[in-house]
């Protein structure tokens, strides 16, 4: 059974699925060794996906400045590569370079990661009702980042629009005491995809605090990708 990965702005219903985008990235974008990556949706689809790492606070450091595109024989490995093997480096805001295994990220998850995968999957019927009503009465319907007209429905995208997603979900895992302290199963056995928060009572929880502080608009794919990655902590209810 394909298990999903799902990151705040981009997921893929396999595993394998989001490896290929990734390796694309690094393959077939048409950057050469030493090239900074450029493209706003590739820089956001890396940041978001280095948050599921599981050394994500090593690897970050001071903070990331960019991705590159780096010799894999320039990092610190007990195995041998090839001279010609590449990869996706981060270049930190201290200058300092660290390489990143996008597909240790993908196989790797962490507490927080389960939990949102599970807070999106409890919300995600309220996504798509909204969007369903802004179309519902025939009339246009204009992005709410840029005013661009859509061409059609499954053109328009739900996004979080103050609070962003990433403040939404970190204000409620603070408030019930830290991301640990939502546990997550995938079924207890049964066959299911993706994750479910272990109690009911805080699962009810997310929807009373989504109900009450949720502020969805529409936007296009290449928009929601674009939006510039919002500070998780600054928002409180």
């Amino acid at each position: 059974m394909p298990i999903p990965v799902v990151l705040d702005s981009f997921s893929w219903p396999s595993k394998k699925a989001a490896e290929a985008d990734f390796r694309a990235i690094l393959r077939e974008s048409g950057y050469k060794v030493g090239d900074r990556i450029t493209d706003p949706t590739h820089e956001q689809m890396l940041l978001e996906l280095l948050e599921r790492h599981p050394e994500a606070a090593e690897k970050t450091g001071p903070g990331v400045d960019h991705f590159f595109i780096g010799r894999t024989a320039d990092g610190n490995h007990s195995f041998a590569v090839a001279d010609d093997a590449i990869g996706i480096w981060i270049r930190r805001v201290d200058g300092s370079p660290e390489d990143f295994s996008y597909r240790t990220a993908i196989h790797s998850h962490t507490a927080k990661s389960d939990a949102k995968e599970a807070m999106r999957e409890l919300v995600d019927a309220r996504r798509l009702r909204y969007r369903d009503e802004r179309f519902a009465d025939g009339h246009p319907v204009y992005s709410d980042l840029s005013g661009d007209l859509f061409r059609s429905r499954d053109s328009a995208q739900v996004v979080y629009i103050d609070p962003t997603w990433p403040q939404l979900t970190y204000a409620f895992a603070m408030n019930e005491g830290g991301w640990d302290k939502m546990p997550v199963h995938s079924g207890h056995g049964a066959t299911r995809i993706g994750s479910v928060l272990e109690d009911e009572a805080q699962a009810e929880r997310w929807l009373e605090f989504h109900e009450a502080h949720a502020n969805f608009g529409l936007a296009t794919a290449n928009e929601a990708a674009r939006r510039p990655r919002s500070d998780e902590k600054p928002w409180t209810p």
